[in-house]
């Protein structure tokens, strides 16, 4: 029986760096997907794809989990620039958006665990987090659904979560990198940061920054830093953090062990474009 379901818009990257282009799929429901699979834990994917692209996604079904692939008009397609080699450095552009989701689309989260990781602000109508929450013991959701903004020319820019107070305490584990973390908090250190966030009332914020991860659980912290990585593989960086992560509490270990491991994992899916490969020791 599958134990984490992922929701969000799978998607076409073309990922640029100063080096090279290169198009690969993505989306947070690709790259977490993937990687909790390939360390032992079953997954389905919920996801909004034009029927013309769904044979890009084939790798979810090859590493184990479930595609339920539902119909879209088109398929959101987004251009990532990585202008240095800070991999916190990106600018993204939508080119397309597929449908957004909508309440008759959770008939098929059957799983304690789920994971919201939209694209987009409005992929995933925050009224639904609502929903989830009663039906789901355990609530994930990637804070850059809610905070990317799309501008009318494509361009995505990051916003607050207007109604966090709201949706907030709703939320199990919340995860962020250092810059949504700030755009929420106008905190500029990571660590105070996630102290606020905490204060909303989620049980444990996940940071992920450009050395490492950061867990709180409204108490203590737990620290783990990524090695050496290469540029290309800096796309689905947080999403296989978040996957990883998860993992390793299904699997039993503790927050420093499962924060350990989010970085091994991490480090070593940085090393290449695409989703996590396997192979390296759960």
């Amino acid at each position: 029986m599958a134990k984490i379901t992922f929701v969000g818009h799978v998607s076409k990257d073309i990922n640029k760096t100063p080096s090279e282009t290169v198009i690969v799929p993505g989306g947070g429901v690709f790259y977490g997907s993937i990687a909790a699979q390939r360390l032992g834990v079953r997954c389905v994917v919920v996801t909004k794809v034009s029927s013309q692209d769904v044979s890009l996604f084939e790798p979810i079904e090859e590493a184990g989990a479930e595609l339920i692939a539902l119909t879209s008009s088109q398929t959101t397609t987004i251009e990532n620039v990585y202008p240095s080699d800070n991999p916190d450095e990106r600018m993204s552009r939508i080119l397309h958006t597929a449908d957004p989701f909508e309440t008759a689309d959770l008939v098929h989260v059957r799983t304690n665990v789920v994971v919201v990781s939209a694209l987009w602000r409005g992929e995933f109508p925050e009224e639904l987090l609502k929903q989830l929450r009663q039906c789901v013991d355990t609530l994930v959701v990637d804070a850059q659904g809610f905070l990317r903004n799309v501008l009318e020319d494509g361009r995505m820019i990051y916003r607050d979560w207007w109604d966090k107070e709201k949706y907030l305490p709703l939320i199990n584990i919340f995860k962020v990198d250092n810059n949504e973390a700030y755009v929420m908090t106008q905190e500029k250190d990571l660590e105070r940061a996630c102290k606020v966030l905490s204060g909303f009332g989620m049980k444990i914020v996940l940071a992920t920054h450009k050395n490492g991860v950061i867990a709180f659980d409204g108490r203590d912290f737990y620290r783990a830093n990524f090695s050496e990585y290469k540029m290309l593989g800096r796309t689905g960086r947080g999403d296989t953090c978040l996957a990883s992560f998860l993992a390793a509490l299904l699997n039993g270990k503790s927050l420093q062990e499962a924060v350990n491991l989010a970085a091994r994992i991490t480090s070593a899916k940085m090393q290449y474009a695409g989703p996590y490969r396997g192979g390296e020791v759960a």
